[in-house]
């Protein structure tokens, strides 16, 4: 992004009061740490926004011209329409890829239950910025437990993190909520302190399960959030006005969707393996509006990494867009870019008969636990709702119902991920081992500052 003079930096906002719950620690030693380092004529501090849309097919992005959000970053940014061919179309396994640049074939990740050992042997970019750099200031904030948790992971989480749960029973409101805290975050970003925001968010995702990827409610979610980007972009762009920073931003998705209410997605028809990477690097304003050929949702925490100058693992699946050469010979200028994209999805189709019918089963094993886990909270929290009425007799058969409920559920879901697990390992999950050494564990006795509200990050 080009960048003119800097003017005085306009006054901050706080932290959104829609924010639902929040885990954080402050960041003070990253601020204190870079302020210091800006002291000594160190380069400028470097700041990375990944935006994540859950389940969000590039085609319907593409068909509709209301999706402005989406162009006008495009329109500054180089963009590809990736593929998860061969490859598990879950979210966890696949936002588990985007987050340490290693496939499933590595981390093992097959389901959604959440599991923080692969992280251990896979750090997720925030535990690699930490761990190497700890003056960086991380942040994340969601509204699926999932990605914080994985934020969490590794021995080195991230600064911040803040989860905001679904608001007034909307996922659109939901996002709007989790838009508000990515602009508050953005706003109160210390200028002398290089940064990585991870903003994700899940309605198309949800519309998708609900209405089915080719209704209008989908469409309407993915239009939602073409707004919730241009309204963070505006952001970005007002603060690079104000400082003279040029952030880099980055905005991808896990998986696409089947068109039909169903399954929704975890095969691999076109639909379901479809994804795309946006990239507008700092710096690159020579390759706006162009297109990649070679991008990969794996290349996202590589990227990341190497914009900050930190020393790329050897066993990466992806590679740093910005600096490979093979991707940036990959560059291309289409004629008409969205047109060039949509043939680019269409060269995809399905991996070989073998490979399909071997994620099939690993799909379909890992989600029993998963739903079974679904069952069993559904059941509990209606049970609760008893409860909490103080019903003479009733509440307490009630609770008595709910011990059972919860012991038996989480005792079927064990199981059946331990199967799940032993099914996907012999489908070739988590069978390629780290050629990295794990990061080492945190010293003891070191002190992270505790979780506070939203209204402490101010």
């Amino acid at each position: 992004m080009a960048v003119p003079a800097p003017t005085p930096l306009a006054p901050v906002t706080p932290v959104s009061a829609v924010t639902a719950s929040v885990y954080a620690t402050t960041g003070v030693r990253s601020r204190v740490a870079s302020a210091i380092a800006s002291q000594v004529g160190d380069p400028p501090p470097t700041h990375v926004l990944l935006i994540g849309t859950d389940g969000t097919n590039l085609s319907k992005i593409l068909a509709d011209p209301a999706n402005t959000g989406f162009f006008n970053l495009m329109d500054q940014s180089v963009t590809g329409a990736t593929t998860l061919v061969g490859h598990t179309t879950i979210s966890g396994p696949s936002w588990s890829t985007i987050m340490t640049g290693a496939w499933d074939t590595k981390t093992g990740v097959i389901n959604n239950i959440f599991n923080p050992e692969p992280y251990k042997s896979w750090p997720t970019a925030f535990n690699l910025l930490e761990y190497n750099n700890p003056a960086i200031d991380t942040s994340v904030v969601a509204d699926w437990k999932y990605i914080n948790d994985m934020a969490a992971a590794g021995g080195y989480p991230a600064d911040t993190s803040i989860y905001v749960s679904k608001v007034n029973d909307s996922w659109a409101d939901t996002d709007a909520a989790v838009t508000a805290d990515t602009i508050d975050l953005i706003n109160n970003t210390d200028g002398a302190a290089s940064s990585f925001i991870f903003s994700y968010q899940d309605q198309v995702d949800e519309a998708g399960h609900s209405y089915g990827g080719g209704s209008l409610e989908y469409a309407e979610a993915v239009t939602n959030v073409s707004d919730n980007i241009q309204a963070i972009m505006d952001a970005v762009t007002a603060r690079e006005l104000a400082t003279g920073e040029d952030w880099t931003v980055l905005v991808t998705t896990d998986h696409g969707h089947q068109q039909s209410v169903g399954f929704g997605h975890g095969f691999q028809s076109p639909n379901e393996t479809s994804s795309f990477v946006i990239a507008d690097i700092a710096g690159d304003s020579a390759n706006d509006g162009k297109q990649n050929l070679n991008y990969s949702t794996a290349d996202i925490t590589p990227t990341i990494v190497g914009l900050f100058g930190i020393p790329l693992r050897s066993d990466f699946d992806g590679v740093p867009i910005q600096s490979n050469a093979a991707v940036l010979n990959s560059i291309v200028t289409p004629v008409d870019l969205h047109q060039a994209l949509s043939d680019a999805i269409s060269m995809y189709g399905y991996p070989n008969i073998g490979r399909d019918i071997t994620l099939g089963i690993r799909t379909v094993a890992g989600s029993v636990p998963y739903y079974l886990d679904i069952i069993t909270n559904t059941i509990t929290g209606q049970l609760q709702a008893i409860v909490d009425q103080q019903i003479f007799l009733i509440s307490t058969l009630a609770q008595g119902a709910q011990f059972v409920v919860q012991l038996t559920g989480d005792t079927l879901v064990a199981v059946t991920q331990v199967v799940a697990r032993a099914v996907g390992q012999l489908t070739g999950a988590g069978t390629i081992p780290p050629s990295d050494p794990p990061l080492p564990a945190p010293l003891a006795g070191s002190v992270r500052l505790p979780m506070l509200p939203a209204a402490a990050l101010v």
